[in-house]
């Protein structure tokens, strides 16, 4: 149905554009330093970008269903974590020690990656079966499985590199790689239902 459609583009849409439109930001304006990471851009003058688009996705993805219970709750999870992220902010890093709201907000930040990497991973093939090709079926189950596994490691690759080496660009980059992963599941999920018919299936 168009409006499932409409929110897997804002969902996709979302993900590809936050990461792009910070670097953005950084290049076109000298009072914008780049930060180590994407929340870090809260404590700057794109924090209503940050927070707005990330509460768009979060809104989205609660919105959506899909095609089973527990695919349901894995995105209705996420989207609540993807708001808790967006309006909790990460710890300042001008200001020693952890916060409460610091660790909330990696928490939720860490359970947002995994949720959407388990909903990819357990439910991204349930509307294969309405493709009538075998080997169409197994490239996409083996498209959403890659996926699914790269949403979470890039952001935890990142994690070990800037513990390794210290604060750096690293985490940045891992956590946009990781939602330029999980847009382009929804993108490819988008297109697969174009050719499986399955839209009306939704719950």
């Amino acid at each position: 149905m168009e409006t499932y459609f409409v929110l897997r583009m804002v969902i996709a849409a979302g993900a590809l554009i936050l990461p792009a439109t910070l670097l953005l930001w950084v290049a076109l304006d000298s009072g914008v330093s780049m930060m180590g990471s994407l929340s870090a851009f809260y404590y700057s003058p794109a924090r209503s970008l940050f927070v707005g688009i990330l509460v768009a996705i979060g809104v989205a993805l609660v919105a959506y269903r899909g095609y089973t219970r527990g695919e349901n709750a894995l995105l209705n999870g996420a989207g609540v974590l993807s708001i808790v992220v967006a309006l909790v902010p990460t710890g300042d890093s001008s200001l020693p020690g952890l916060t409460v709201a610091g660790a909330v907000h990696a928490v939720a930040a860490v359970g947002f990656f995994v949720l959407a990497a388990l909903s990819i991973f357990f439910y991204g093939q349930e509307t294969l079966g309405s493709l009538s090709d075998p080997d169409q079926q197994r490239r996409y189950r083996a498209v959403y499985r890659v996926l699914a596994v790269l949403v979470v490691a890039f952001p935890a690759a990142a994690v070990l590199v800037a513990w390794v080496v210290g604060p750096s660009v690293a985490l940045f980059a891992g956590e946009a790689a990781a939602l330029y992963a999980f847009a382009a599941f929804w993108l490819v999920k988008t297109y697969e239902l174009s050719q499986s018919h399955s839209e009306l299936r939704i719950v």
